[in-house]
């Protein structure tokens, strides 16, 4: 008990209001525990609540942080910080009910993958099996994922509680750092929405039934292929998330700007972002793996856009060079 007593006290580090550790730990105890039962019907457990909670638990987080500090205290730094991150979590929320994943029984369809592998390791069965997937599931699937959502959202937190009820100047790089998070917020609801249109035409009859003949014509071929390739995403595979990233980094530098600490807190609350790419990167590699197995061009969308960063795509006569270099290497 004195082991679990002293990983309840260390973390969340620095936070100062029990409240908010105790709501942390209980939404890990209770997301970890929520996948023992069966939703939708089935005798198939469940694994993406952590996934349902990702884009609420900012808000969540935030508004424990204002109410407790108290709103009155806050400045306009403060308020545009705590503001961005609740409209960052009503879109993704908004997004992710559109898409049906918070349907009873919705599950990210990776997570059957990963059991896989699990499977393929140590067999389909045994207790050694549940085992290390009981701790995959706690340690990892619960306790990671809130803990890096927390992570990410520290910032803010950093923000609220160095209000003083003064009204701190603005300089140009804040109001910039600022802007440029609103954009990125704009760029990512424009990518999601791409997204969301193509997988609604791909559904049967939906392409035929379109009434600007025009616009279909032009679809046509992403639907075909399966995926969506124009746009935003003609420059990079995933600019949804590459957005997301770089919104909670630009957080850091905002927060730190506005208390003019740069070197110490940025080093400190980029750790968030860092191990935010980290696990998108990871989570890319895995979904485009699976996406190859559907859908054979993708493999020629890969070769000619970049994976997360923005860029121009490649020339044809640049793929072609790329995928010659790819065949030599593989004899």
């Amino acid at each position: 008990m004195d082991v679990f007593s002293k990983v309840y006290n260390s973390y969340p580090c620095g936070e100062e209001f029990s409240s908010v550790r105790q709501f942390f730990w209980a939404s890990v105890g209770l997301s970890w525990f929520l996948t023992f039962i069966p939703l939708g019907g089935g005798r198939c457990r469940n694994f993406s609540i952590v996934d349902r909670l990702w884009s609420l638990f900012p808000l969540m987080l935030v508004t424990q942080w204002v109410y407790l500090h108290g709103y009155a205290l806050l400045d306009t730094k403060a308020i545009a910080a705590a503001v961005l991150v609740v409209v960052w979590s009503l879109r993704l929320t908004y997004n992710a009910i559109r898409r049906g994943d918070f349907d009873i029984g919705a599950q990210d369809y990776r997570w059957a993958h990963v059991a896989k592998s699990f499977d393929r390791i140590l067999g389909a069965h045994g207790v050694v099996r549940f085992v290390a997937w009981e701790i995959f599931n706690l340690g990892f699937i619960s306790f990671f994922q809130l803990g890096l959502v927390y992570q990410i959202s520290i910032p803010v937190r950093q923000i609220i509680a160095s209000s003083n009820g003064e009204e701190r100047p603005w300089s140009i790089s804040q109001i910039a750092l600022v802007v440029t998070m609103a954009a990125l917020l704009v760029a990512e609801a424009i990518a999601d929405q791409q997204q969301f249109e193509l997988q609604r035409l791909k559904r049967p009859g939906v392409l035929d039934a379109e009434p600007n003949k025009e616009y279909a014509a032009s679809r046509k071929a992403e639907v075909e292929a399966g995926f969506v390739y124009s746009g935003l995403w003609r420059f990079s595979r995933h600019p949804n998330l590459f957005c997301e990233q770089a919104f909670w980094s630009t957080m850091v530098f905002f927060v730190t700007a506005a208390d003019d600490s740069w070197m110490p807190t940025a080093c400190l609350f980029l750790s968030g972002p860092a191990c935010l790419i980290a696990l998108m990167w990871a989570s890319v590699g895995l979904t485009e793996s699976i996406t190859l197995t559907k859908y054979p061009l993708y493999r020629a969308y890969q070769m000619k856009t970049s994976r997360l960063i923005p860029c121009v795509p490649l020339a044809n006569s640049q793929v072609v060079s790329k995928a010659h270099k790819r065949q030599k290497k593989s004899k």
